[in-house]
């Protein structure tokens, strides 16, 4: 710690980096001759539909997204109301009907399963 304390008493408020003599005044002119040739700064013209095609393709978008949330509101309200059970009789005969359908897979399994 003594060393590092003694060097910078050494060292105090002198500043050890110089410049060389003339640097600063040629140095505009070196940085200037080494750039690129200034190109020309003409601004490009755009088209209607490079000015319109970002809202065109936002639109289209959004239309899809619609349709897409129509076509899924129309499919779920036909499976909601494509059962339409009123009576107590058509309930029964929907249950009956299940039922034999249940057997009748059961028999096939029980039947083809040899098979396989």
């Amino acid at each position: 710690m003594n060393k590092k304390i003694n060097q910078l008493e050494k060292i105090g408020n002198k500043n050890p980096f110089r410049a060389p003599e003339g640097y600063f005044e040629g140095l505009t002119g070196r940085i200037m001759s080494q750039l690129p040739e200034r190109v020309d700064d003409t601004p490009k013209t755009i088209s209607l539909w490079e000015r319109v095609q970002p809202w065109f393709y936002m639109a289209a978008m959004f239309a899809g997204i619609a349709l897409m949330v129509n076509l899924f509101a129309r499919s779920s309200q036909q499976t909601d109301s494509g059962l339409n059970l009123t009576s107590s009789a058509d309930i029964e005969d929907f249950y009956r009907y299940y039922e034999e359908q249940s057997v009748v897979d059961l028999y096939r399994d029980a039947v083809y399963l040899d098979v396989e």
